[in-house]
């Protein structure tokens, strides 16, 4: 007996490729949006620009470069994951404008307006959760308990960062810098992690008392992360900063054991450990050398959530877009990206410890930031139109 073709069934082919698979147009935008973030560094030293303004400088880097990759990963998986429908025109066509529309305010200067942007698009992406959980075909794994946490941190960091509380100190901004994304690489890491790592493949239990209590668990784990945030700039910073780190690290090599060498002689899966050990090591960095509290967020930010963000966009696009032996040959050219990122680190970070060269530091991390970007795009953007898809 025919059925009746389904809305996905009647979008042309080449729409509802990008339909399935939204990170074709959202990684792109993320390239895009990180060169205002860093670019200013670059000019001044150059003597192009007579001032910077390194206001907008994280923001930029999370709300742009960041969010775009997990939205477009997110719109992607989430589906899959639920069983339920893909994502729907109208959906991807608000998210990228309102993702787009955000990143070019905050590079023209306007914060109140960028913001805005920001918590419309982490509200709209809520929506389109609840949504998919709403029509599911399964439960959601236990891990996923931690993307809503994401998504009321950037929200509630968002409102803070528009309508601060007095005697909270930059708690919007942390939310969104690090509570969002630290919330994200707990839930997506929780799947991507032993799969790349260590070849893991199952597919996690959903539906059984166990798997619902181990998602209760792991919402309680991350209201605990979130929580850490009001304790260390309303309460005692040093308390909350040591919740946050042992949470993370306790998770991270409790949980995902990455103290483990990954089982396969590849250069990509050594370089996402390396930014899972970053991640840890720039927060417990904080904890140890408060004073050194910007070194840290460097730490955590470069090697770390930029790291991350690179080496899976890469797994993603080599998975999915007919290009697995750039992953599987162990190409060189293929890590260079990530390469050049986590060489940025280094330059960067002597910018805290020899403050008479802090402008050629910065401008000489920041090219080196742009070159692994920009290679990026160029090895990889190209692969991520809809005619390019990975035979089943």
């Amino acid at each position: 007996m025919s059925h009746p073709p389904s809305e996905c069934d009647l979008q042309p082919a080449g729409l509802q490729v990008i339909l399935e698979e939204p990170f074709r147009v959202f990684f792109p935008l993320g390239i895009v949006a990180c060169l205002p973030g860093v670019w200013p560094w670059v000019a001044f030293r150059m003597g192009w620009t007579d001032s910077f303004s390194g206001i907008g400088h994280g923001l930029l880097q999370i709300q742009g470069f960041e969010m775009a990759f997990a939205v477009g990963f997110l719109m992607t998986v989430l589906p899959r994951f639920l069983e339920t429908r893909p994502t729907r025109l109208w959906e991807l066509v608000i998210g990228w404008l309102l993702c787009t529309a955000g990143v070019v305010a905050l590079a023209a200067g306007s914060l109140r307006l960028g913001e805005g942007l920001f918590l419309a698009l982490a509200v709209h992406m809520s929506i389109f959760g609840l949504r998919r959980l709403h029509g599911r075909g399964d439960d959601p794994p236990p891990f996923f308990a931690f993307l809503p946490i994401g998504f009321i941190s950037a929200i509630s960091g968002a409102a803070l960062i528009l309508w601060p509380i007095p005697g909270y100190p930059r708690l919007g901004e942390n939310l969104v810098e690090q509570g969002m994304l630290l919330a994200f690489v707990l839930g997506i890491g929780s799947h991507l992690g032993p799969r790349l790592l260590y070849g893991n493949r199952t597919d996690p239990e959903t539906t059984t008392p166990a798997a619902h209590r181990r998602l209760l668990v792991l919402a309680g784990v991350g209201l605990l992360l979130l929580a850490s945030f009001p304790l260390e700039v309303g309460v005692h910073g040093t308390v909350g900063r040591v919740l946050r780190a042992a949470i993370v690290s306790g998770y991270l090599f409790g949980v995902l054991r990455v103290y483990q060498s990954p089982i396969r002689p590849l250069i990509q899966p050594h370089l996402l450990r390396l930014s899972l050990w970053s991640l840890c090591a720039g927060l417990w960095l904080a904890v140890l050398l408060p004073g050194y509290s910007l070194a840290a967020l460097h730490l955590t930010f470069i090697s770390g959530f930029g790291l991350m963000t690179i080496v899976i966009g890469t797994r993603v696009v080599t998975g999915h877009c007919d290009a697995e032996a750039l992953w599987d040959d162990n190409r060189l050219i293929a890590a260079a990206p990530a390469g050049l990122i986590l060489l940025s680190l280094p330059v960067r970070l002597a910018a805290n410890v020899a403050p008479q060269f802090y402008f050629e530091c910065l401008a000489a991390a920041g090219a080196l930031w742009l070159a692994g970007v920009v290679l990026w795009g160029v090895l990889f953007i190209p692969r991520l139109g809809p005619a390019h898809i990975t035979p089943d």
